[in-house]
């Protein structure tokens, strides 16, 4: 088959979150199994184009492309450094991509170009086809941004075919990263004016809203984990206003849990790493932890070492670790954090260190390095999300042989079984508070004193199946269900 895959991030071109690291991956992995893939993105000031030569398409230079009121000039960028099997091209727009930022001013400050710009990027990668001369079986985009061209293939290029079948898929990975904007605002993007009142697809509550119009357009829509789907079309919070339109969707809505590169998540390998090791032989971690102890200034200490990055945002349940936090520094945790996000959360987590010092580190700063050495080096993993669609990062601490701490919510519950049962790999509680975490922490803390039991819980994590093949293998059954509908996929 052939898959035309559009979004607005991919590893490691550019990252803000974990599409980055899907869209980064599922290619790939889609090649190896014989399938032709294209992905398009834009060609951001802060991308890096080593390596990025013009597009090799006969007679193909600029591409004069109509937004709103204004003209735009494409040109097109193919990355030389993409994987096997997969092709990558760059967008490049003068004016709307050549700025710092990716989804806002480095300020926080939204782009008040924002839809034109998706517009674009909407616009480039449904010409891709015809342009490369390259008949395409899926468009396949991911989260709003991207889902702007899904809209189009439905309601502006069903007049004009694209070369090949062109069926559509949407992959939510945060159904709360919505694009609410009035309907004005969506003239951009050239849709017949009737889409955007009541009760047409992009209508919402008075705005207009560009994931709902994506999913409403899509032949076939997925999010990245069984349970999420679930629960995201049984609660009103949990499905942020649209559980009655996923829900209506029928079986064109799944699940389909996310993977990781077991190439770069890889505690045998890692270049990041001061010791490899492997699930056979630990000895490596103890000596990662005392880095990470010397590096973040920490005391060694007997008791656990706790670990968290991420976004520090309320999604995250940051709230849930600080209630907790100056308890759990007095029964003997160390905490390690690594990550940016609200200001509440930062002055929280300072203060924490200030008052603990040797026992609470924070740097709040994006470090790749600094990430897999945390994830290596701590004992446990820290996830008590109040809700998280998948989660990739309680996958790569299993990877590395660290524990995680999860709430039993979305892809958590789909991925770690607590260690009360013989299959556990980590430690779940259920109820978003304080006192449940802190619950989580002492179960934990105990059985981190048995040696035994513990180096069995390690390696039941690190032998978990987390790589991208189950993953692909299901989008691939999936896009044949798109092409041939006869053909039920399992589950």
């Amino acid at each position: 088959m052939k898959i035309l895959m559009v979004t607005a991030e991919m590893t490691p071109l550019i990252k803000v979150g974990g599409l980055a690291d899907v869209v980064g991956a599922l290619p790939a992995a889609l090649a190896r199994r014989g399938h032709e893939v294209r992905v398009v993105l834009p060609c951001y000031r802060d991308l890096s184009t080593d390596g990025a030569g013009p597009a090799d398409w006969q007679g193909c230079r600029t591409v004069p492309l109509r937004v709103g009121q204004r003209m735009a000039s494409v040109n097109y960028r193919t990355w030389a450094d993409a994987p096997e099997g997969v092709t990558v091209d760059l967008v490049q727009a003068e004016g709307w991509f050549d700025r710092p930022g990716i989804y806002m001013h480095p300020d926080g400050l939204p782009f008040s170009d924002d839809i034109e710009r998706w517009a674009i990027l909407a616009h480039a990668a449904l010409m891709v086809p015809e342009l490369a001369d390259w008949p395409v079986d899926v468009v396949h985009a991911h989260d709003a941004q991207a889902g702007a061209a899904l809209l189009l293939r439905r309601h502006v290029y069903g007049d004009r075919p694209l070369p090949g079948p062109g069926r559509t898929m949407l992959t939510i990975h945060n159904l709360s990263h919505q694009i609410l904007v009035p309907p004005t605002d969506l003239q951009p993007l050239g849709l017949p004016p009737h889409l955007v009142h009541f009760p047409g697809p992009l209508e919402f509550y008075g705005q207009a809203n560009l994931l709902k119009g994506a999913i409403l357009a899509s032949d076939l829509v997925n999010t990245v984990s069984p349970t999420y789907a679930r629960q995201v079309t049984a609660d009103h919070e949990m499905g942020c206003g649209l559980e009655g339109v996923l829900a209506g969707l029928g079986d064109r809505f799944v699940g389909i849990l996310n993977g990781v590169d077991t190439d770069v998540w890889n505690p045998t390998t890692d270049p990041h790493l001061p010791a490899r090791y492997t699930a056979d032989d630990l000895t490596g971690k103890a000596a990662c932890r005392q880095a990470l102890v010397e590096e973040m200034g920490l005391e060694p200490g007997d008791g656990p070492l706790l670990g968290l990055v991420g976004r520090l945002v309320p999604q995250k349940g940051i709230d849930l670790l600080t209630d907790v936090l100056d308890r759990a520094v007095g029964a003997g945790f160390s905490l390690a954090v690594l990550g940016t996000g609200a200001e509440e959360y930062h002055e929280l987590l300072h203060a924490a260190a200030t008052r603990h010092p040797g026992r609470v580190a924070f740097r709040d700063e994006f470090n790749e390095g600094l990430a897999h050495r945390i994830y290596a080096g701590s004992d446990l993993f820290l996830m008590p999300s109040r809700y998280e669609p998948c989660g990739l990062s309680q996958l790569y601490a299993l990877r590395y042989g660290t524990p995680p701490v999860v709430r039993a919510t979305g892809g958590l519950a789909d991925t770690v079984d607590d260690a009360a049962g013989h299959s556990g790999t980590g430690f779940v509680f259920n109820d978003p508070r304080g006192e449940a975490l802190w619950a989580a922490l002492e179960r934990a803390r105990a059985l981190h004193a048995d040696r035994g039991a513990w180096r069995a819980l390690q390696r039941r994590g690190m032998a978990r199946e987390s790589g991208w093949d189950r993953a692909a293998a299901e989008y691939e059954a999936r896009y044949r269900w798109l092409l041939e509908p006869g053909v039920r996929p399992k589950g």
